[in-house]
């Protein structure tokens, strides 16, 4: 759905009888969901092109001592802001999905978001429908995959090449874990613009 629908949609539900009619609607947590997860993206997009990997102050982290995953429930109390940059690593920078019960980054990401929200017509607050509020949650802006595993898939016919020789193969098989809130297929593309991106850059020079 294009982001102007998703916001009319939110705007109209929040306020007009349809949504009364469908109180605590899994259809419209699953909108709420998307809104949410679509500003977290568009937000932390602009925080990378900013800044790139690396912490700024007035950035958002999760205090590794009171709390160790961004997406298993994080206690408010456990999000700090960055004052000094040195002590804290882009590994423990989180960004809000955004809602009435959370700290925004102190920068011009915290802005960011405002200005993003006005854009499209959403106030996330807790108002007097239960159901149209959202409390908001953090999620790292830096997630590593683990248990990161591929093999080469040899073509029906073919003798299984060895790809320590041959690096170069026709498919392979990933297996890997992912945080809760992720996505395969980002890190999927994530990992083959990278390897496009090399093989361009040979091809260039």
């Amino acid at each position: 759905m294009h982001s102007s629908q998703c916001s009319y949609v939110l705007d109209s539900w929040f306020s007009g009888e349809y949504f009364h009619r469908t109180p605590q609607s899994c259809e419209f947590r699953l909108i709420l969901d998307m809104f949410q997860s679509y500003v977290w993206n568009k937000i932390a997009t602009e925080r990378i092109k900013r800044w790139g990997m690396r912490p700024v102050v007035g950035d958002l982290y999760l205090d590794k001592e009171t709390q160790s995953d961004a997406d298993d429930g994080v206690a408010e109390d456990s999000v700090k802001v960055v004052t000094d940059v040195t002590s804290v690593n882009i590994s423990e920078i989180v960004l809000p999905l955004p809602g009435y019960n959370i700290t925004y980054p102190q920068n011009e990401i915290g802005v960011l978001y405002e200005e993003v929200l006005r854009g499209e017509c959403v106030e996330l607050s807790k108002g007097n429908i239960p159901e149209a509020t959202a409390k908001g949650s953090y999620r790292k802006l830096i997630q590593r995959a683990s248990k990161l595993m591929w093999s080469a898939i040899p073509e029906e016919g073919k003798l299984k090449s060895n790809v320590s020789n041959d690096p170069v193969v026709d498919a392979a098989r990933f297996t890997f874990e992912l945080k809760s809130g992720c996505y395969a297929t980002m890190m999927l593309r994530e990992l083959m613009v990278t390897t496009m991106y090399r093989d361009t850059c040979k091809m260039d020079e």
